[in-house]
């Protein structure tokens, strides 16, 4: 989900983007410089890749033909070619086996190649419109003259593994002359070692960009093209803070690097991705987002920077989302950017996402076997795995006495992490088996893993806040997601739902959706469908919810002053 939608192939692609195999031993990694130059048709990109000695069949580049379905450049045809020292490479495409997050095009070279290898292309900004779907933000866009995305939507990326040494320079001469260029890794000509996979897996602007701060080297910087109905100066700010506090918990070095990118949408809602140091997120201007509205949104990007468990995707996606936003409201609690009643809001919103969520009782399995076809059972492991983590962290407080709490447990998993240590989930039962007993812990994860209904600790932040029943009602859009793809036409409508009552029917065609995001949180929430039915334009509003359920969340203590508040 991406808050609207937010993405969650952080731990299993950052691990393949940013983890290939070690340079030649006794050598320095071989050279890869990359020039990008937007213009008015395209960003174009030329790539020297110095002397990879390609057999003939061999891989030269490769690029995704979508991402967790967002399109990319594809480059069909002869849209991308190579040269070297003897001219023109020739080049065949084929498919690799397709993967849980899409189908690679490989490129592959029709005869040995001499010499450094050029290849060249122009990647075309994708065309988005109020009807395109939100999801991750992997496309390239064009934007207020400039150009914004990740390169996994148009960077064809050396297919060869290992780590390079990568010279990034922008070409601004054909944008406005106070145009910049900015990539997750560095503003202007940067030279760092990657492995190649880091390429795609990373944020890249150029063109007139709006940065805070205006001044300063290396640090927290954040990017946009077009000026947002908001501060950006003031959001800026507050991310910062956020980000300091987040960096010094989890140990980074003070000024460690980090990139925020924002772009603009034509469509509803707001959305987040995560890559490396860095994340992007998007909103729609007409919905005149504040500050307050997007910080739980950036605080919980900010904070998959460090979190992370070795695993399948679907087996420990628990843990990286539920660590997100658990650490993103302590810790911006702790450093003073999120007031108490903020706090209690967001916590008791989030609990409400999870008791509504008409997938909460499937295991972890059998929401991974969905996930990228339905945004709503991606939603399954923030609640879950945040609601988990809130018992967790309870059971550590209570049995050492409050010597030890959940802080410790993911520092120690982090620290395995960096050191390239197993990570897993046989660490997090062994650290919280230590804490509360082996038996219990297992007991509690398999719970959580299963599907089991979870009730938050009536303990953990008394006397500040107290445990109290509350009622929500299930989420129900009233037909398939997957009908919001494609054509949009409605099948299989629910009977009996508020869809249907509202007047939706089988066959109509859904031109525009408004409010969708915002409803899956906010139980008061409408949504608006336009349609066209038999050539005619209809708009239906309705609550999209069902039955009831019984739920759980927090209201202050009056009798506990703010000081006994702690997070």
């Amino acid at each position: 989900m991406f808050h609207g939608v937010r993405t969650m192939l952080r731990a299993g692609l950052l691990a393949l983007a940013l983890a290939g195999p070690a340079a030649a031993q006794g050598g320095p990694p071989p050279r890869l410089d990359v020039t990008l130059t937007p213009h008015a048709e395209a960003l174009d990109v030329r790539m020297r890749m110095a002397g990879p000695n390609l057999a003939r069949g061999d891989g030269l580049v490769r690029l995704p033909l979508s991402l967790v379905g967002i399109p990319t450049a594809r480059y069909d045809g002869e849209a991308l070619q190579a040269r070297d020292d003897l001219g023109v490479i020739p080049l065949s495409q084929t498919e690799e086996p397709p993967t849980p997050q899409g189908t690679y095009r490989r490129w592959v070279v029709g005869r040995a190649t001499q010499g450094d290898v050029i290849v060249s292309y122009a990647a075309p900004p994708r065309a988005v419109t109020a009807a395109t779907n939100n999801g991750p933000l992997f496309d390239l866009r064009q934007e207020a003259g400039g150009y914004i995305g990740a390169g996994g939507g148009f960077l064809a990326a050396p297919v060869a593994p290992g780590r390079w040494s990568v010279r990034l320079d922008w070409d601004l001469s054909q944008v406005p002359a106070a145009s910049r260029g900015a990539w997750t890794y560095g503003d202007g000509t940067v030279e760092t070692i990657l492995p190649s996979q880091a390429l795609p897996f990373s944020f890249y602007a150029g063109g007139p960009l709006g940065v805070f701060p205006t001044e300063g080297g290396e640090g927290f910087h954040m990017y946009w093209l077009t000026k947002p109905p908001f501060d950006p100066a003031e959001l800026a700010d507050k991310t910062q803070r956020l980000y300091d506090q987040m960096s010094a918990f989890f140990g980074d070095p003070p000024g460690t690097p980090y990139r925020v990118f924002m772009r603009a949408n034509p469509y509803d809602g707001v959305g987040g991705t995560s890559l490396g140091r860095s994340f992007m997120f998007g909103y729609n201007p007409a919905d005149q987002p504040t500050v307050e509205s997007l910080l739980g949104l950036v605080s919980h990007e900010v904070a998959h920077t460090w979190p992370a468990m070795a695993g399948e995707h679907g087996e420990t996606a628990w843990y990286s989302e539920g660590m997100a936003e658990f650490y993103s409201l302590v810790l911006s609690w702790r450093a003073g950017v999120t007031p108490l009643d903020q706090v209690v809001e967001t916590m008791n919103g989030r609990a409400d996402a999870y008791y509504a969520n008409p997938h909460i009782g499937l295991t972890n399995a059998q929401a991974a076997e969905i996930f990228w076809t339905d945004p709503v059972a991606q939603t399954v492991p923030y609640g879950r795995g945040w609601m988990y983590l809130l018992q967790t962290d309870a059971e550590i407080r209570r049995a050492s006495g409050g010597a030890s709490s959940l802080d410790d447990i993911v520092k120690a998993i982090r620290k395995a992490q960096l050191a390239g240590e197993p990570h897993g989930i046989p660490l997090w039962l062994e650290l919280v088996g230590a804490q509360i007993g082996a038996d219990e812990a297992k007991a509690r994860f398999d719970a959580m893993a299963g599907g089991q209904r979870l009730l938050p600790p009536a303990d953990l932040y008394a006397p500040c806040l107290k445990v109290v029943p509350r009622q929500v009602r299930t989420f129900e859009l009233g037909f398939p997601r997957s009908v919001l793809n494609g054509e949009r036409i409605v099948v299989d409508l629910a009977p009996g739902s508020a869809a249907e009552e509202a007047g939706l029917r089988d066959g109509d065609q859904i031109t525009d959706v408004r409010n969708l995001n915002v409803a899956r949180k906010d139980q008061d929430q409408t949504i608006t469908l336009t349609i066209t039915r038999d050539g005619a334009p209809l708009s239906l509003t309705y609550l999209p919810r069902g039955q009831a359920v019984e739920a759980w969340g927090w209201v202050r203590d009056p009798a506990a002053p703010e000081s006994a508040c702690r997070f």
